[in-house]
């Protein structure tokens, strides 16, 4: 196995422990501040959300590394995942597969196997500010038969892989999230053709094509990965840290001024007095807050008239290939709140999977884990493959914790349909007398949202000439 945390550790802890043992300051007060500080306090703000993705990708793959998984290795789960995989909105009705790498020293070559025993693998290869290159796998570029992508670093003139497919990536560090299309579903049978599928995946550099290629397969399934960025006043140490082992793009030289303002600076230590880190403590949680409020509420369209069910992407995903750049600006505020609420690009959009999102009642309340509701699935929903709803924490766009189950689906034989085909599907802290096959518990504490996932959905979901019930209220 290789080494843990193979990136700057000892800068990290060092880092860690300046800020640790620096002298708080009183808690920092917007009304009192002044002018220069307030300054600071929301350009801290912008400079989180900006970061957003970037902070996705790098929780991520530290867990990984955390767990084991070094760049180039495979991490898969062997069963699907539980609560303990925290990241934002996976699913839990087939495992995920993950790997990262970097082309700082050469291209990487990434290597699917073809769909084998009904078992196939879908997913997207990305750059570390999460933009895809492309999808891959059997819904993908390769359509299930299998290919050799090989990625490579920007003004790259050196030699290329035959037969591979050539993607230049902008940044240093490249990841790719995947999970197998089981038919059937998660059955044992279909899960250990998973994992043999999965073990044919080779992550490599491309000096090593053609010799024998040895990729390690780490099994993270039961393991915490706590990949969700915490949006506290230590964010920023992170943000320093990402930015110092990525290349500067184009289109973010102002926001590195900006960070320069607020003590984050590219290839300078990271020392926040005591007065910068309370602005920190308050910047990190409020733009939290920010992101929350503009995802589920500003810049997710509504879908259906009249209903609180939204997209699960702002504006402008199709139009830019989920980078949200266009030809005079960078929607980063978009970007960074669509972010906050996922982990993976895709790069055709609603050919396979088609999301809808749900966090608020009729009247515009947040759902509360401490009330009762209850959704009605119309029948006959229009999808080749199958419908499911999950629960996420409102905060951490993650799997409520120490919950189970999370999710609902129309392929369980368990959940009772009503004598139309429809499904009631109930929420709340404890199960309705006779309704617990239908039931998704809550944290009392907590608020939440739901995804409505589509697998294969027909054109009268994606043109909402078919519509969803919104949430009922019980209590």
């Amino acid at each position: 196995m290789r080494p843990i945390r193979t990136f700057s550790l000892i800068k990290t802890l060092a880092l860690a422990a300046v800020v640790a043992t620096s002298v708080q300051a009183d808690e920092f007060e917007l009304t009192k501040a002044s002018t220069a500080d307030q300054l600071s306090y929301f350009r801290a703000i912008d400079a989180a959300v900006w970061a957003m993705p970037l902070m996705n990708f790098k929780f991520y793959r530290d867990a990984l590394a955390d767990a084991g998984v070094g760049p180039n290795d495979v991490g898969y789960n062997s069963k699907v995942q539980d609560w303990r995989f925290q990241t934002a909105t996976p699913n839990n009705t087939t495992p995920y597969i993950h790997a990262y790498w970097t082309v700082e020293d050469e291209p990487i070559v990434f290597e699917l196997p073809a769909s084998a025993d009904g078992v196939g693998i879908f997913g997207t290869i990305m750059d570390s500010w999460q933009r895809p290159l492309d999808d891959v796998g059997s819904k993908g570029r390769d359509r299930g038969l299998g290919a050799k992508y090989l990625m490579v670093p920007p003004g790259y003139d050196g030699p290329l892989l035959p037969n591979a497919l050539v993607y230049e990536q902008e940044t240093r560090f490249g990841f790719a999230v995947l999970r197998p299309i089981l038919a059937g579903g998660a059955t044992e049978e279909n899960l250990a053709k998973a994992t043999a599928l999965t073990k044919k995946i080779k992550v490599y550099p491309l000096s090593e094509a053609g010799g024998d290629v040895s990729t390690e397969y780490v099994d993270v399934y039961g393991v915490p990965l706590e990949m969700t960025p915490r949006m506290d006043g230590d964010i920023y140490r992170h943000i320093h840290e990402m930015i110092n082992e990525e290349v500067v793009l184009d289109r973010d030289l102002a926001m590195m001024g900006a960070l320069a303002r607020i003590g984050v600076k590219r290839n300078e230590p990271f020392e926040p007095d005591a007065k910068m880190q309370s602005i920190y403590r308050s910047a990190g949680p409020e733009a939290l807050e920010y992101m929350i409020d503009q995802y589920h509420r500003v810049l997710n369209p509504f879908v259906f008239e009249g209903k609180r069910w939204s997209a699960l992407v702002p504006n402008g995903s199709r139009e830019t290939e989920w980078s949200y750049e266009y030809p005079s600006y960078y929607d980063y505020v978009a970007r960074g709140a669509l972010y906050y609420a996922i982990i993976t690009s895709v790069k055709n959009y609603g050919t396979a999977t088609y999301y809808l999102d749900l966090a608020e009642t009729p009247d515009g309340e947040w759902l509360d884990g401490g009330r009762r509701y209850k959704l009605t699935m119309p029948a006959n929903v229009p999808v080749r493959d199958f419908w499911s709803i999950t629960t996420y924490d409102l905060v951490t766009a993650s799997y409520l914790r120490d919950l189970s189950p999370s999710t609902i689906d129309s392929t369980m034989p368990e959940v009772v349909k009503n004598e139309d085909g429809s499904v009631d599907i109930y929420f709340g802290p404890t199960a309705p007398e006779g309704k617990e096959n239908n039931w998704l518990p809550t944290d009392p504490k907590r608020r939440y949202f739901l995804l409505a996932r589509f697998y294969g959905p027909e054109p009268s979901l994606l043109d909402s000439s078919f519509e969803l019930n919104d949430m009922e209220r019980l209590d």
